[in-house]
């Protein structure tokens, strides 16, 4: 049996999130543009990436870092984002996200806005 190790897990969420934004927006292009509001996490994911795109002179690895962070605050909790070892999850996760391939190329369309 392989053992998943706990940055592994959060990859996957994250991937999984990136996944799920891009796959709404290839089904439904006008859903941002109309204002839907029937999947919140949808409409909370999209206003990340748009506050992110927004800050002018944000590095690629911030917006990735920021992204991961904001992700995984609402995916876990203001609890979990509160504890010590957050951030060090926060920059593992980013770091693997930066590694991996599918992951990257999700990324680069949401920082291009697409």
């Amino acid at each position: 049996m392989t053992r998943i190790s706990n940055s592994e897990q959060v990859l996957a969420l994250v991937r999984a999130q990136l996944q799920r934004m891009a796959k709404r927006e290839r089904s439904d292009p006008t859903a941002k543009l109309r204002g839907d509001t029937q999947d919140a996490g949808a409409l909370s994911s999209r206003g990340m990436v748009e506050a992110l795109n927004a800050i002018e002179g944000l590095s690629d690895e911030d917006f990735v870092r920021g992204f991961v962070r904001a992700l995984l605050t609402e995916e876990l909790g203001e609890q979990v984002a509160n504890s010590p070892d957050f951030l060090s999850i926060v920059d593992r996760t980013a770091e693997a996200m930066r590694s991996d391939a599918e992951a990257r190329a999700l990324l680069a369309r949401l920082r291009q806005g697409n």
